[in-house]
């Protein structure tokens, strides 16, 4: 992020560095200039000294405040690290002093970027210089330590409505000069990165059912059941994947236990994930309700799939793939998802996406098609018809189409549904204010248990 220039840059200085006179600031200001225009009125020279001093003492306010530098040095960390879309973050911050003597007392605020809010204000306390050790303890706006040297820490709660990547901070002063004249703001340390991953559900473990290709009676499958009772297991070693980890071995022997040989169940699945624009309403702000939605059931589905010993392929909109080898890495990959913008520099009708080149290359290392699972939105006929003909490079394909409240019967949804069928998919439409169990409701009479 580069740094403000030109006119920004000048607003940004005047506000964080210059003093601004409080209410009382501006009486003695506004007194002292009424003293001086009645000395020069009444000719009375003895006002001139009180004119002055009123003047004087919200300018030496200013000047003093404005000299004073914050020796603070400011650690934030948040708990959890990795926090879930709608709930709540701890933040804890933990201020140093390494100047010579303690601080005044002020009031704080911890900033944060849209759209997450800024923490209420709460009164700073003097802090003594820190010699060493750590404070603990936290609150609502509270502190704990600050006496003996310590540090002192602050606590607040932080709701995490939205995922993504955001900033927090830089820590807010604001200090203000003993009798109250000026008020400046200073900001202290930089900013911290939260990141919110998708609010994710747990599905279900069980059959698969997915139609083979068009036209043809659904098929069931177990997932990761091929082959199990010849699994070699071992105990658990440090860098081993969780996917590999033998369950029923691990309650035989009350220890983690791992397959040391499952190249019988060696799978790959492809989520797809629908990611331009284009498909879903709002997609120009920052935050689609639809592709939140889309997102959070494309997550859930792949982390299902993970734990079901799958090695995942994740496939975005410009067709670029990602293959996550451990949940966490599939939950950070969702955080940073955006939504892909058309390119403004060009006239031209978009491409669209071609999905069975991506899906084509994904292959099972005993040969088997594998799985193929679809979260779109409102696709241009080129991205479906690609989607479409995806189906015959896998062994079943599932499709939720996500669309506006009330918008699941339009034109576009019952189209695009049709075209997918036609082609061999299972297909559910789903609008964004339904719960993402919905999707895993009634298909021509059969449940979709992921």
């Amino acid at each position: 992020m580069s740094a403000p220039s030109g006119p920004a840059a000048l607003f940004a200085f005047l506000r964080t560095e210059v003093p601004r006179p409080t209410f009382r600031g501006w009486g003695f200001l506004v007194a002292g200039i009424v003293l001086l225009v009645i000395m020069n009125v009444l000719q009375r020279r003895d006002l001139s000294f009180v004119a002055l001093f009123v003047l004087a003492l919200p300018v030496l306010a200013a000047v003093g405040v404005s000299l004073y530098r914050f020796p603070l040095i400011v650690d934030r960390r948040f708990t959890p690290e990795l926090a879930a879309a709608g709930s709540p973050v701890e933040v804890r911050l933990l201020l140093q002093n390494r100047g010579l003597f303690g601080t005044p007392e002020a009031v704080w605020f911890d900033d944060a970027a849209a759209p997450l809010v800024a923490s209420a204000r709460a009164p700073l306390p003097r802090l003594r210089r820190s010699a060493g050790g750590s404070g603990s303890g936290s609150g609502s706006g509270g502190a704990s330590g600050g006496s003996g040297g310590a540090p002192t820490t602050f606590g607040y709660s932080l709701e995490a409505r939205h995922r993504g990547e955001h900033l927090v901070g830089p820590l807010t002063v604001l200090l203000s000069d003993p009798f109250g004249m000026v008020i400046r703001t200073v900001r202290i340390g930089r900013p911290d990165l939260l990141t919110v991953t998708p609010s994710t559900v747990p599905l279900p473990r069980g059959a698969v059912r997915l139609a083979s290709g068009a036209g043809s009676a659904p098929a069931s499958r177990q997932l990761g059941g091929a082959g199990e009772q010849d699994v070699i297991s071992r105990k658990y070693q440090t860098g081993d994947s969780m996917r590999r980890v033998n369950w029923s071995a691990t309650a035989r022997f009350g220890e983690l236990m791992v397959r040391q040989d499952d190249q019988q169940n060696d799978q790959h699945a492809v989520v797809i994930l629908d990611c331009a624009a284009t498909g879903y309403a709002a997609a120009h702000h920052r935050f689609s309700p639809e592709f939140e939605w889309a997102v959070s059931m494309s997550t859930s589905i792949a982390l299902h799939l993970l734990g079901e010993g799958f090695q995942v392929r994740h496939i975005d909109a410009v067709g670029a793939r990602f293959d996550p080898s451990s949940p966490e890495e599939l939950l950070l990959h969702a955080a940073r998802t955006t939504v892909i913008e058309p390119e403004a520099d060009t006239d031209s009708a978009p491409t669209g996406v071609d999905y069975r080149l991506a899906v084509s290359r994904t292959e099972s290392a005993a040969g088997d098609l594998p799985p193929l699972f679809a979260v779109v939105g409102r696709l241009d006929d080129a991205s479906l018809h690609s989607l479409a003909s995806s189906a015959r490079f896998s062994s079943g394909a599932v499709a939720i189409i996500v669309t506006p409240p009330g918008a699941a019967l339009s034109t576009w949804a019952v189209a695009e549904r049709q075209t997918l069928e036609s082609a061999g998919w299972t297909t559910q439409v789903i609008t964004s204010d339904e719960a993402p169990s919905a999707a895993w409701g009634t298909v021509d009479g059969e449940r979709l248990v992921l």
